[in-house]
């Protein structure tokens, strides 16, 4: 039997392609088998948001967020602890590994893929792009998706931030409510604490949260209603970031300001 080959989904013929319904259901169906093996699968991306809120995804296809393709590929954090065990686990569900990308990343990521979905993404312990994510002991808060609070911390990390990521927040902040804990909503109090120590993400998270609020106006699908409501959101973010109290390490920083690099490069794999 000729060994599968890996393509990237953008190499994939939309004929070919599957139907965004297919992602959804395999997403899903992924978690719960780790689960029955003791292993912890949390979907990130456009497909949590689809599962978070449904109500919304009409909306969010209005938005002209989503391409033809819908879905790119089903994105997963999990633990580091589980990720001798997670090969063998992808490979009792029918899927084949990258041999490149696991020789040149496999401490942090793995890539599989199947005839039934063309790429997974696992990222273990954090999303360590433009600034780091942190999942430790937090990917037990929903059992199927990371948590709200950072989903909206890896469109906030991004410096180069594109169209769909700014989309994404916007989602975000209009379906999530903001509070002081991660119970169902974007917990404020974490997102400042994190950037009360790290100036970097500090400048990049509040950057962001104001090309958020620019870039609605661009957005057709929104209502007047629907932008006051994203605005009042993202203040109540910044306001909480800007009151925290900063650490000695983040006040050193913040003097050199953006003189230096504030961020970390990130390198395409593929």
């Amino acid at each position: 039997m000729a060994e599968r080959k890996f393509r990237l989904p953008k190499d994939i013929p939309l004929e070919e392609y599957p139907k965004p319904e297919t992602y959804l259901e395999e997403a899903r169906r992924l978690i719960e088998a780790a689960q029955q093996q003791g292993l912890i699968l949390r979907v990130m991306g456009p497909i949590a948001l689809h599962y978070y809120f449904p109500d919304y995804v009409d909306l969010y296809q209005r938005m002209e967020r989503l391409g033809e393709r819908v879905f790119t590929d089903i994105d997963y954090a999990a633990y580091g602890k589980h990720r001798g065990k997670l090969v063998g686990f992808f490979q009792s569900q029918g899927y084949d590994y990258d041999r490149r990308t696991m020789m040149l990343f496999g401490q942090n990521r793995h890539i599989y893929f199947s005839e039934r979905i063309p790429m997974i993404d696992v990222f273990f312990d954090r999303l360590d792009m433009n600034h780091c994510v942190d999942y430790k002991g937090r990917l037990e808060i929903h059992p199927y998706c990371v948590s709200l609070t950072d989903l909206l911390l890896q469109k906030l990390q991004i410096v180069q931030i594109n169209d769909k990521d700014l989309k994404d927040g916007m989602l975000l902040l209009l379906a999530a409510p903001v509070g002081d804990d991660d119970r169902d909503q974007i917990n404020r109090r974490y997102v400042a604490r994190i950037m009360a120590d790290d100036w970097g993400f500090y400048y990049t998270a509040t950057t962001n949260l104001g090309r958020v609020k620019a870039a609605m106006a661009g957005v057709a699908a929104l209502s007047d209603e629907q932008r006051a409501i994203i605005s009042t959101k993202a203040d109540l973010i910044l306001r909480a970031i800007e009151d925290a109290p900063k650490s000695g390490r983040w006040k050193r920083r913040a003097q050199v300001g953006t003189k230096k690099p504030w961020y970390n490069e990130v390198s395409d794999w593929a």
